[in-house]
């Protein structure tokens, strides 16, 4: 059986045998130092007896097809009467016979020369153009290119597409697979993307980034780290401590809003006030700050209308809510809220906000399921998301508000009016 490209990459010394034959005399010897030589087998000529072998060159210096060429070349001329010496000195007179090794973008493709072969740098831009239409968040985006910058350009970005192999790319994220796993994975599937590429556009055989992890790096032991929540009986303390903090206030009535609807962060933070209809007291959030990629309707607590009043006296005439002009985001920073929340409790997070209350309105086992996960803005299943089509919206009025009576025990926060009316007083 003639050899395939996969089984020559595949072969390892002392695993198989020493030279796997490919017919017709041609055959790969293998080396302990990892290198793979094509040979062919030919007389010793000027008259003594034996045969001796003829090196090719090396792969993958050269292609399975290529060589296979170049063998019936050197079996021609071994049956003209050349000798091994004799042949070993026209293949070295005339060195085009054997490829060179394609390291960059102007040398053999497929056996063609002169045509010009697409670098991993090259396919990979074109994959990133294309990838990035249908990423709507600036820093996913970033990070689809800059992990692949860091990584894997440095090692692969100038070689040929098709001269990189399974083992290449194996090695590539060695050193960080068990040190930054869920970057290495994210990566690696991002290569996998860009070689998919390759094998459409410029006839790649195999995707040399499918591989078994775990065969290449071992098992690794993963343990699932959610987002730090607070648990929901304690939410209420949460809120009276929130009240009295010493921070800002842009920053208290920020985590407020979370906290009371439920929303992302980021959603909180790059809301304008023309989100707000004040007549039936409802924020939606379009699509382009939605991770599900629709707009998001969601009724205002009587609570949380408080807090949206006291941040109209603060920030009433600008176009957010939370607006921050000298920030490059225009809006208050993400880490406020967080560095906020974590003065409270080390471990909580300002989306784990979102987690405390799923499991608040679980428990309270009077809401429908669907009106608990519309609020949380959740993808629902393709088959369901068929049959369900309305947001639930009146359903959602009474769990919003019910909600917010629980965090603040019934009681409106303190209105920023209010407060300056009583220092201004005499």
């Amino acid at each position: 059986m003639p050899l395939t490209v996969k089984e020559i990459e595949a072969a390892r010394f002392g695993v198989q045998k020493e030279r796997l034959g490919d017919g017709a005399g041609l055959f790969v010897r293998l080396y302990p130092s990892g290198r793979k030589s094509f040979q062919v087998l030919v007389s010793k000529g000027d008259g003594a007896p034996g045969r001796v072998w003829v090196a090719l060159g090396d792969f993958p210096d050269i292609t399975l097809k290529a060589a296979r060429g170049r063998a019936v070349t050197v079996r021609g001329w071994s049956s003209e009467g050349l000798g091994a010496a004799a042949i070993r000195r026209r293949l070295t007179d005339h060195p085009e016979i054997v490829s060179p090794k394609r390291t960059t973008a102007t040398n053999e493709v497929n056996g063609v020369p002169g045509k010009r072969a697409a670098t991993f740098r090259q396919v990979a831009q074109v994959w990133f153009d294309r990838k990035r239409l249908g990423l709507k968040n600036g820093k996913h985006i970033a990070q689809n290119w800059s992990t692949i910058e860091t990584y894997v350009l440095p090692t692969l970005g100038d070689r040929c597409i098709d001269d990189i192999k399974v083992l290449d790319v194996v090695e590539v994220f060695r050193p960080i697979w068990h040190v930054k796993n869920e970057t290495a994975r994210r990566t690696l599937g991002r290569v996998r993307e860009v070689f998919e590429l390759a094998k459409l556009e410029h006839g790649l055989q195999s995707n040399p980034a499918d591989f078994s992890v775990d065969v290449a790096y071992g098992k690794l032991r993963r343990r699932t780290k959610h987002f730090g929540a607070l648990d929901p009986e304690s939410v209420p303390t949460f809120w009276e401590w929130l009240q009295d903090v010493h921070c800002d206030e842009d920053t208290r009535h920020l985590v407020g809003l979370m906290l009371l609807s439920a929303k992302r962060t980021g959603e909180v933070r790059f809301a304008e006030w023309r989100f707000f209809s004040q007549e039936d007291l409802i924020w939606t959030t379009p699509a382009e700050l939605m991770k599900m990629g629709r707009a998001h309707r969601a009724p205002v607590s009587r609570q949380a209308r408080v807090l949206l009043d006291n941040m109209r006296m603060l920030n009433g005439e600008k176009e957010h809510v939370f607006a921050k002009p000298r920030n490059r985001s225009g809006v208050i920073c993400e880490n406020a809220a967080r560095l906020l929340v974590k003065r409270f409790e080390a471990g909580a997070t300002g989306h784990g906000f979102r987690a405390a209350f799923k499991t608040w309105a679980r428990g309270q086992r009077r809401y429908l399921p669907d009106a608990i996960e519309m609020a949380l803005a959740h993808e629902p299943a393709k088959l369901e998301a068929a049959y369900q089509r309305a947001d639930l919206l009146e359903e959602r009025v009474a769990l919003m508000q019910d909600w917010a009576d629980f965090v603040t025990g019934g009681a409106d926060p303190r209105s920023l009016g209010d407060l300056s009316t009583t220092t201004e007083s005499p």
